[in-house]
């Protein structure tokens, strides 16, 4: 796609068409420029072997669009190239590419691979290719390989503190058991350096088989949102009970294609959780390449959704989210119908959306002209849902 940000409707809504090629695309572009990043960085650093290996690792055929993408950058701006690299290089090995890379890493890290966590320091070696990736490290030495799932699965018993599962459905293609909870203060994350106890958890089926069965109503009933999951839902980081009435859901910069997950009892409402949080990584797509907010805007709307007065910008990501919930349900409620909870869920969306994001985003003075090309699509894709 020559002039990509003038595509702003499709990464509004799947209504407009189909973004899926627009994401590789997009996602292999980050790819390459993070790559050269840390390569400059390491060059720098006097590491020109180790960038030399990063820059000639091939990037097989998957989507780039993966956690271990952000992780690399957090671990650049945390003044830690080596790990950055190395995380590069464990996301070529899970799209299927191929190379090595040495680096030395001073302490105990977690190395992110396809939801494994890999502990690792020293001297450091990653070797990816024929379909496995290998990790030696001071801490010891761990294979992966792509399972029939199209996820790297350890090839002995696992060594860091999560699980993974296979989801069942092409997306999201992995589920990750972290015994971690949602935090309103930021992205669920390990926090602790290694050493950790290896997990032991069974696999948790019932919750995997909503997330499946989610993704089997979204290609079923509502098609639109299949790619629009697909292209951008790497894997789900479950999220154990919080004990409150709803479930939980979040997305991360630093975690690009994972969607922390508090699993709800029905997959109509694990469908829109999916909806949500994948609105949130085409908005975070987008905005790569065309902003939203013109630079020192200092607009305040009220956001229903978080029940709070917020910046412009994150009151047009809730209404994105809030938009494409409402078209997710009217296509429920045109196939399979609606229940009393599903209905209710509808009507919050609904009021939200008509009482609160709309008339704010529609006065707002400080949107870009992609901005306002972005917001007109998330319009256009509810009030044409609402007309069928």
């Amino acid at each position: 796609m020559a002039d990509i940000s003038s595509h702003a409707d499709i990464f509004a809504s799947p209504v407009h068409g189909d973004a899926v090629g627009a994401v590789r695309s997009l996602a292999a572009g980050r790819l390459h420029a993070t790559r050269r990043r840390v390569a400059d960085v390491l060059t720098r650093a006097g590491k020109d072997e180790a960038a030399r290996a990063l820059v000639a690792f091939t990037p097989g055929r998957g989507s780039a669009w993966r956690p271990e993408m952000g992780l690399a950058l957090l671990a650049l701006r945390n003044d830690a190239p080596a790990l950055a690299a190395l995380q590069l290089a464990a996301l070529h090995g899970g799209m299927g590419g191929s190379g090595v890379v040495e680096v030395d890493i001073d302490t105990p890290q977690w190395l992110y691979l396809d939801g494994w966590l890999e502990p690792i320091q020293g001297a450091c070696r990653l070797t990816a290719g024929e379909n496995k990736t290998t990790v030696h490290s001071d801490l010891g030495h761990a294979t992966y390989v792509l399972s029939a799932e199209k996820n790297l699965v350890p090839a002995e018993a696992p060594g860091g503190p999560w699980r993974v599962f296979p989801s069942g459905g092409l997306a999201p293609r992995y589920v990750t058991v972290s015994g971690l909870r949602h935090s309103v203060e930021g992205f669920p994350w390990m926090a602790a350096p290694p050493p950790a106890p290896p997990a032991t958890v069974a696999a948790p089926q019932e919750r995997i088989d909503v997330i499946r069965a989610a993704w089997r109503l979204l290609l079923e009933s509502a098609p639109l949102f299949a790619p629009w999951v697909a292209s951008t839902a790497a894997g789900c980081l479950l999220l154990d009970r919080s004990g409150s009435h709803e479930a939980q859901s979040g997305s991360s910069y630093d975690h690009p294609g994972l969607i922390a997950i508090e699993t709800p009892d029905d997959a109509a409402f694990c469908g829109e959780l999916l909806v949500h949080e994948c609105a949130h990584q085409h908005m975070l797509l987008y905005s790569m390449v065309a902003p939203f907010v013109q630079t020192g805007s200092d607009e305040v709307y009220y956001s229903p959704i978080k029940r709070a007065h917020r910046p412009i910008e994150r009151v047009l990501s809730g209404a994105h989210a809030v938009g494409n919930m409402i078209v997710y349900y009217h296509a429920l409620r045109r196939t399979t119908g609606l229940d009393a909870a599903s209905q209710d869920r509808f009507n919050v969306h609904q009021r939200w959306f008509d009482e609160d994001y709309r008339p704010a985003l529609d006065q707002s003075k400080t949107l870009t002209e992609s901005g306002q090309r972005f917001w007109r699509g998330v319009c256009n894709a509810v009030d044409s849902a609402a007309r069928q």
